[in-house]
């Protein structure tokens, strides 16, 4: 009887797989690191990298996930798993979790309460029933309305009694309380210009309210959009994208400008178009106060477009002192938007 003998190919073949599959997995695991980390640094900074941006911010949570797994069930070694945690813990920041949801939620404080309603209404009432349209928005029983891609002419006498309405365009505030002062950003339209002209050049309406004795002052904003929807092959997809940069720039500078040359207590709200792994944010998360220390999701979402779930987060609301959020939850919009309501419940009057 002839005894076989192991081939040289038999002998190596699995050790060879699994160097194949731990060299496969650490250039896995740096690319992505790198690219986390170009994304802290390029996001918001230059205009091409709004392809990039397009990324879900979930990716950055699940793929480092996915890598460390695999190394782990594979035992492929300490390196693979060092360079999937470190990219973990580069990316985990942008994929738009909130750690505050797992903290006891803020107590009653002093001073002013205030409820402020939030909303991107998707062209006011074009696609719904009107009367259940502000019946929903009545409902909410807010002191300060921030609603964005309001209709021209899309309010009528009755709607709203008791409130003072300041509209910009796009753009329009509802409130309660007395007015002390309106700001348009970046600046006040000529008195002549056309509903479209003051839409395209007004994304920040400011208004300073007067709330138990404090001036509040209340930004209702609107972002532009990053991309045209055309094809990423043309010309004319990078030209357009260049200029909507040059524009969300312009309109982020004079928002910014603004809040920080402003001394009186602020709330900013809105649909920013903006994800948590996109850096147009970066001053506002770094100079105001997050309202999603109030939300008691881990995982606050906004924004659904067609899907039958909230994909990630559009919409926000940042505060500075003396504001307090005592309460900020996304609500249903009811099928009559695809963005969700912000409800922010503040106290105004007392410092953190």
């Amino acid at each position: 009887m002839t005894a076989t003998i192991p081939t040289t190919s038999t002998v190596v073949d699995r050790p060879a797989r699994v160097h194949i599959g731990r060299r496969a997995v650490v250039a896995s695991g740096v690319a992505w690191l790198v690219f986390a980390g170009l994304n802290m640094v390029l996001s918001g900074r230059w205009w091409l990298w709004h392809v990039p941006d397009l990324l879900p911010p979930l990716a950055f949570a699940v793929v480092p996930v996915v890598l460390t797994a695999g190394t782990a069930l594979l035992r492929l070694g300490r390196r693979p798993l060092v360079i999937a945690l470190a990219g973990l813990a580069v990316g985990g920041a942008q994929a738009g979790f909130n750690p505050a949801a797992l903290l006891p939620s803020p107590g009653d404080v002093a001073g002013t309460h205030l409820k402020v309603v939030s909303w991107n209404t998707e062209v006011w009432d074009a696609w719904d029933d009107p009367a259940r349209f502000i019946a929903f928005l009545r409902a909410q029983d807010a002191d300060v309305y921030l609603l964005q891609e309001y209709a021209e002419n899309g309010l009528h006498p009755g709607d709203f009694p008791g409130y003072t309405a300041i509209e910009r365009g796009e753009l329009l505030t509802l409130t309660r309380l007395p007015v002390r002062r309106v700001v348009a950003l970046p600046a006040e339209p000529a008195p002549a210009s056309s509903w479209r002209e003051v839409y395209e050049q007004v994304k920040s309406l400011r208004v300073d309210v007067i709330a138990g004795g404090e001036t509040l002052s209340v930004y209702n904003v609107h972002m532009p959009i990053q991309l045209d929807l055309v094809s990423p092959l043309s010309a004319k997809f990078y030209r357009q994208m260049r200029l909507r940069d040059a524009a969300r720039h312009r309109q982020y500078t004079s928002l910014e400008n603004d809040v920080r040359g402003n001394r009186n207590p602020i709330l900013v709200a809105g649909d920013f178009n903006t994800s948590p792994a996109m850096g147009d944010i970066r001053w506002l998360t770094g100079s105001l106060h997050d309202a999603a220390s109030a939300n008691r999701s881990l995982y606050p979402a906004s924004w659904r477009s067609y899907w039958p779930v909230e994909l990630w987060r559009l919409d926000w609301a940042f505060t500075s002192d003396p504001v307090t959020v005592q309460r900020y939850e996304f609500v249903d919009p009811r099928g009559m938007s695809d963005h969700s309501l912000q409800r922010i419940e503040l106290t105004v009057g007392r410092a953190r």
